[in-house]
Parts: structure tokens; C-alpha cells; sequence
């Protein structure tokens, strides 16, 4: 073999050397390409990931105050919506008395809230007041009653209220204590 052939033989070796080093440095290299590429993308998807749970977690959390913000519009509209209606059913119920008032119904009303006032008493003495807006009625109910009415300087709207002092006793029979009551339960 002569020295051209076996150059030839040296470089056709060496070139073949060179073509499997390349292509394992390629391929080597491919793979770490694509492990970083893979590596890659499994960060960006984890931020990804962490960035939608976050404005997820805000979005809720806008969600909820605007929900609650509603909430407390509605609570207080609804708690005025409570208190007109109550004022104007207290208003009617204020003129219905007052017509009431002004009845036969309400004389016997008096008299027999003023006879269990006395029936409560029994033989103890009894202070039996009356408003002063019913002082027409004061001496029909007394000759109907036997009682001995006092005309009281508070006004409690109609009815009747009594003291029995010896058994330390209020009998409190007036609208303005059956109105607050009322009242309290609306």
C-alpha cells in the first residue's frame, strides 16, 4: 500500500471518527436542549399555575366584598323599608284608637279595667288614674264604678293605670305600654 492509499485509509478513518464524535456531541447536545426545553416548560407551568391561583384568590376575594357590600346595601334597605312601615302602621294604628276612643266600647273598656283594678285591690286601698284626654268620662265611670278616678298629669294615650301601695302593685292597662310593647315585637 502506498502512502496516497493509505492517507486516503487515515482520512476515510478519521473523517468517520469525526462523524460519530459529531453525532454524539448532537445528539448529546439535542438531549440537553430538550431536557432544558422540558425544564423549561414545567416552570413556566408551575408560574403559570401560581399566577392563575392568585388572581383567582383575588377575583374571589372582589367577589366577596362586592357580595357582601350588596348584602349590607340590601340589610339597610331593608331595615328603612321595616322602620317607614312600622312608623305608618303605628300612625293607623294611633288613629284607630283614637276613633276607638270615642266609643261606647271603650267606656266599657274603662269600667271593667277599672272593676279588675278593684277586684285586685280587694279591701286595700287603690289609686285608679285615668288619662286626662277621657276626663269627659270621669264621672260617668265613677258613678258606674264606685271608684274614686284620678286624672293622671302623664299622658299614656287612654286606658287605665292603678297603684295598690300595700302590695307594692302596678296595674299599667294603657295603650301607650300595649303600644310600645307592640312595638318591640315588630
Amino acid at each position: 500500500m502506498q502512502i496516497g492509499e493509505k492517507l486516503e485509509v487515515f482520512r476515510d478513518f478519521t473523517l468517520e471518527v469525526a462523524r460519530e464524535n459529531s453525532s454524539r456531541i448532537k445528539a448529546q447536545y439535542e438531549e440537553d436542549c430538550q431536557q432544558e426545553l422540558e425544564e423549561f416548560r414545567k416552570n413556566k407551568q408551575a408560574e403559570m399555575e401560581h399566577k392563575i391561583k392568585m388572581e383567582e384568590r383575588n377575583l374571589r376575594r372582589q367577589m366577596n366584598s362586592r357580595v357582601s357590600g350588596e348584602m349590607l346595601r340590601q340589610k339597610h334597605d331593608l331595615d328603612e323599608c321595616k322602620r317607614k312601615w312600622k312608623e305608618k302602621l303605628m300612625q293607623e294604628v294611633q288613629i284607630l284608637l283614637k276613633e276607638y276612643q270615642s266609643t261606647a266600647e271603650y267606656r266599657d273598656y274603662l269600667t271593667a279595667k277599672i272593676k279588675m283594678a278593684q277586684k285586685v285591690a280587694g279591701n286595700e286601698p287603690v289609686m285608679i288614674y285615668i288619662n286626662e284626654s277621657d276626663k269627659d268620662k270621669k264621672a260617668e265611670l265613677e258613678k258606674e264604678t264606685g271608684a274614686e278616678l284620678t286624672l293622671s298629669e302623664i299622658d299614656f294615650g287612654g286606658g287605665v293605670r292603678a297603684i295598690i301601695r300595700s302590695k307594692n302593685i302596678l296595674i299599667d292597662e294603657s295603650f301607650l305600654t300595649r303600644l310600645e310593647q307592640e312595638e318591640t315585637y315588630l
